[in-house]
C-alpha cells in the first residue's frame, strides 16, 4: 500500500467509537476495592512507627533514670510515696521528711545516700555525665569512677568528685559543708576553686563558694580564724591573715597552700615564707615562681602536700608520721 492508498484507508475510519453500554460504574467499582486493599494494606505503617517511637522514648526515659530504695519511712520519689523501691527520671526530685530515707544508686559508678529532711533532684543520667542538686539537707555519696564524672550541685556551688566518698551539707540558706572521708572533691564556684583531700572539711556560701579547706582535727581559733578570712572580708585584712599563719601548723599546709592564691597580692610573701617553714617546697618550685602564682610551683608544692597529708591521714593511730615530712618517726 502507497502512501496515497494509505491515507484514503485512514479518511474512511470512524470519527470516534461509542461503547455499546456505559462502563464506569464498573470501573468505579473496581478503583473503589482496590482503594481498600491498599488502605488495609498500608494503614498499620504509621501506627507500627508511632509504637517504635514510643518503645524507643520508654527506654530512653529507663536509661536515664536510676534506682533508688527507701531506707526508712516513705520518701517522696518524683509523685510517688516509696515503700520499697522504684526509679528516679531526669527532672524528678527526691524528697526525705524527718523521718525517712533513701539510698540512690549512681547508675553503676556509686550510690547516695539521702539523709531526713533532704531535697534532692536528679539533673543528668547520661554515660559522661553524672549530676544531682541538693536544694537542702544532707547526702553521703561513694563513687568509685573516673574522675569529673560526678558531680553535685548546691546554692553555694558545684562538688566535683576525683574518686572518693564524702558527706556534703546544704541548709535553708544555702550555707554548706563538705567533709570528704575518702579520695579528694574539688568544690567550684565560677573561677574559684578548693581542693578537699581525704580527711578535709570546707565550708561553702552562697555568692562566696568555698572557704578555705582545713583538716578535721584543725584547732578552732585556727578554724574561726580562716572563717574570718574567708566570709569576714578578709582577705586584705593583714591582721586576719597574721592570725592565720601565727595559728597555722605543719598538718595545715593544706590551708596555707589555697590561702597563698586567695590574700592581697601583698600578704603573699608572709603565706608563703610561714608554708615553706612548715613544710619546706620541693624540688623545682621556687618562691618567685609561688608569689606569681605559676602553675607549675603550685602544683608541684600541692603534690608535696597532698601525699603527706594522705599518709597522715592513713596512718593515723597507727604510726607517727613527721608532718613537715611524711616520713615516720
Amino acid at each position: 500500500m502507497n502512501e496515497r492508498e494509505l491515507q484514503d484507508a485512514v479518511s474512511k475510519l470512524p470519527k470516534s467509537i461509542e461503547p455499546p453500554r456505559d462502563l464506569w460504574p464498573d470501573i468505579e467499582a473496581r478503583i473503589g476495592r482496590r482503594s481498600w486493599r491498599d488502605t488495609r494494606r498500608w494503614y498499620w505503617v504509621p501506627l507500627a512507627v508511632a509504637a517504635v517511637l514510643v518503645l524507643f522514648l520508654l527506654g530512653r526515659r529507663e536509661r536515664n533514670a536510676w534506682d533508688v530504695t527507701a531506707l526508712a519511712g516513705r520518701p517522696l520519689v518524683g509523685e510517688l510515696r516509696l515503700t520499697a523501691s522504684g526509679r528516679l527520671h531526669v527532672g524528678d526530685w527526691v524528697q526525705t521528711d524527718d523521718s525517712s530515707r533513701a539510698l540512690i544508686a549512681v547508675g553503676k559508678i556509686g550510690q547516695v545516700e539521702v539523709r531526713p529532711d533532704t531535697r534532692l533532684q536528679l539533673v543528668v543520667a547520661s554515660a559522661n555525665e553524672h549530676r544531682l542538686a541538693l536544694a537542702r539537707g544532707t547526702i553521703d555519696a561513694t563513687v568509685d569512677a573516673v574522675p569529673r564524672l560526678f558531680f553535685v550541685e548546691t546554692p553555694a556551688g558545684t562538688a566535683i568528685d576525683l574518686g572518693c566518698a564524702y558527706t556534703l551539707e546544704t541548709d535553708s540558706l544555702g550555707k554548706g559543708l563538705l567533709h570528704v572521708t575518702r579520695g579528694e572533691v574539688e568544690f567550684q564556684t565560677g573561677s574559684r576553686a578548693a581542693r578537699v583531700p581525704l580527711g578535709a572539711l570546707v565550708q561553702t556560701r552562697p555568692g562566696t563558694g568555698p572557704g578555705t579547706p582545713y583538716v578535721d582535727d584543725a584547732p578552732a581559733p585556727f578554724v574561726r580564724a580562716l572563717n574570718a578570712f574567708d566570709f569576714e572580708n578578709g582577705a586584705g585584712n593583714a591582721r586576719t591573715v597574721r592570725t592565720v599563719l601565727a595559728l597555722a601548723r605543719a598538718q595545715d599546709a593544706l590551708s596555707l597552700w589555697h590561702l597563698l592564691q586567695r590574700v592581697d597580692p601583698s600578704l603573699r610573701g608572709a603565706v608563703y615564707d610561714r608554708l615553706a617553714a612548715l613544710m619546706p617546697p620541693p624540688t623545682g618550685v621556687t618562691r618567685r615562681g609561688a608569689l606569681a602564682l605559676e602553675s607549675r610551683s603550685l602544683e608541684g608544692y600541692w603534690t608535696k602536700i597532698r601525699r603527706i597529708h594522705f599518709r597522715l591521714m592513713i596512718l593515723r593511730g597507727v604510726r607517727q608520721i613527721n608532718p613537715r615530712t611524711g616520713l615516720a618517726r
